[in-house]
């Protein structure tokens, strides 16, 4: 493997401190202009970052995941929570509550958090480069005058 720090290596610039001050905001639930005075910025900059700069979106994009990542987790957790007060509820006897809580929950959710992915080493690997060779094909069947503008506007929005 090449050492990253290699100066002919591509590495995708890092967002800005403000930049990232504002994603933590947008990340938060802030709107733009809040983001914005937070980040001692115009709205405008914000907007322009949230819409058109490639490396602001794609890290926002990465923060969002990664928090509702985090939620899903805790939601799994809760709801194994929520499972063993219901059992308990049942097995005491009080099956209104515990049919009342299921009805609300449903179960099709549940159906699809008890299938976390793969658990062996190449079935991981797997859906890493299907999700890797979905990226490459996505970027192949751009056209390059597009490509170009994208770039150019994103250039442009990263002031």
């Amino acid at each position: 493997m090449t050492d990253p720090t290699e100066p002919d290596q591509i590495r995708p610039p890092e967002v800005s401190d403000r930049q990232s001050i504002a994603i933590d905001a947008l990340v938060s639930g802030s709107t733009h202009l809040e983001a914005a005075k937070l980040a001692g910025v115009q709205r405008s900059t914000v907007t322009g970052w949230c819409n058109k700069n490639i490396i602001f979106i794609a890290e926002w994009n990465r923060r969002r995941k990664q928090r509702l990542t985090a939620a899903g987790e805790r939601l799994h957790e809760v709801t194994g929570a929520a499972l063993d007060a219901v059992a308990k509820s049942i097995n005491d006897g009080d099956t209104v509550t515990a049919l009342a809580l299921v009805r609300i929950v449903g179960v099709e959710h549940l159906l699809l958090a008890a299938q976390p992915g793969p658990t062996t080493p190449m079935g991981v690997h797997q859906d890493l480069a299907a999700d890797l060779r979905s990226d490459l094909v996505g970027e192949m069947f751009v056209v390059e005058e597009v490509s170009w503008m994208v770039e150019r506007d994103s250039d442009a929005s990263a002031n």
